[in-house]
């Protein structure tokens, strides 16, 4: 019979502890309230109305394609390519997925997070990234005082720490509020622009990094590309954007 350490015996009493909740409070689907296995995750219902955005997509922006080939860009980027190396989603934003990153923006579900988190790290596989740095997308501090957090910043320091990346939550900063984001990319972009700064303490450390900017929900690009071209222009050696889910 094996010595019962220190780490062992925690392990254990962690296990049984969650086997006895588990036992009092079964688990339920974070979406709809059914039984699940697992705590923190959807039930299978739930999980067939997710629309995956795993299949041909524009080699820059993540634009998904009906069919196509490596490397190929979608109009938009071939007209003006964006400061970012890349944008990759998790999920299409859709009437599966919008309940649950709604609840999870607005309604302070962030017990969706491991799970998102997890949807995140299935999205990344293709950025083959090493030793990257995980900052969000921030919040005004005005809008954050009245939602008491960032979505992006949870599904940032979840997503890193599943990755075993570097997180720095603070690297951006909103500096100007602007209004909810509506109209086309023309529009977006005027209502970003200038919104964002790094902070000084962070310059030093972005020079040559791998950087990758994590947002909720991907819609015209003005925001990733607001975010991206600053940190380009500091210095970064590249920029990716992950999201959540993109409107497409």
């Amino acid at each position: 019979m094996g010595v019962m350490t220190e780490s062992n015996f925690k392990h254990r009493i962690s296990h049984w502890s969650r086997h006895l909740l588990d036992q009092l409070l079964p688990p339920r689907c974070l979406a709809c309230g059914g039984g699940v296995q697992d705590a923190g995750r959807i039930c299978s219902d739930c999980w067939r109305q997710l629309d995956f955005l795993q299949g041909p997509a524009c080699a820059c922006c993540g634009y998904p394609f009906d069919f196509g080939s490596d490397g190929a860009l979608c109009a938009a980027c071939l007209k003006s390519l964006p400061p970012f190396r890349r944008a990759r989603a998790a999920l299409r934003y859709d009437d599966g997925s919008r309940h649950m990153i709604i609840s999870f923006k607005h309604g302070d579900r962030t017990d969706y997070g491991d799970f998102f988190a997890q949807l995140l790290s299935q999205a990344s596989q293709g950025l083959e990234l090493s030793s990257a740095l995980v900052i969000p997308v921030p919040l005004h501090k005005q809008r954050l005082r009245k939602r008491r957090y960032n979505q992006a910043a949870v599904l940032a320091q979840n997503f890193a720490r599943k990755k075993h990346f570097d997180y720095i939550p603070d690297m951006l900063v909103r500096h100007r509020y602007t209004p909810p984001q509506e109209g086309n990319y023309a529009c977006r972009k005027r209502n970003v622009a200038g919104a964002f700064n790094i902070r000084e303490k962070c310059r030093q450390i972005i020079a040559e990094r791998a950087i990758i900017v994590i947002d909720d929900v991907y819609t015209t690009g003005a925001t990733a590309t607001a975010c991206a071209r600053l940190l380009k222009q500091a210095g970064a050696g590249s920029v990716d954007i992950l999201t959540l889910a993109r409107v497409c």
